[in-house]
């Protein structure tokens, strides 16, 4: 199946046990409560959810527009299935949430990483972000990589 002929779809409340099951493994570590219940339920219209003609999910991405900086739309995570990595998933899950996020006047994304993570660094490089270093971002010895640009997101 071609990345094009995924369905995609605001995320629903019920996703949350379907995305509970798969994202560890498709994160390659325990996730925790960075992926809450509340994305799903709250938040869900803002974030993107693919699925295959199965049905059976491939990617989702947990976003928001920003209440402090309403011209901000934030990733705050993106996972795809392995299988389907290196095939455009994750490029369609921000291209479908920037859109979005464009349509409710948002100007531009941004996301972040930890530092070790290169497969992420190079994967926002693609997608023209520029990314800063921030020491102790999310607490003492917690530096993340900030990644920002303008909207819309044309590749």
């Amino acid at each position: 199946m071609d990345v094009a002929a995924l369905v995609s779809r605001p995320l629903r409340a019920d996703d949350f046990a379907v995305a509970r099951r798969v994202v560890d493994d498709w994160f390659g570590h325990p996730v925790g409560l960075v992926m809450h219940r509340l994305f799903f339920e709250q938040l869900g219209p803002s974030g993107v959810w693919l699925e295959d003609d199965a049905p059976a999910p491939v990617g989702f991405l947990l976003g928001l527009v920003s209440e402090a900086e309403p011209d901000l739309a934030y990733v705050h995570m993106h996972v795809v299935d392995p299988a389907w990595r290196g095939r455009g998933v994750g490029a369609r899950l921000y291209e479908e949430f920037c859109a979005r996020a464009g349509a409710r006047g948002c100007s531009r994304v941004r996301a972040l990483a930890a530092p070790g993570r290169e497969a992420s660094r190079r994967f926002h490089e693609r997608l023209g972000f520029t990314g800063t270093m921030r020491p102790d971002h999310l607490g003492q010895g917690q530096d993340r990589i900030v990644y920002e640009r303008g909207l819309p997101l044309l590749r």
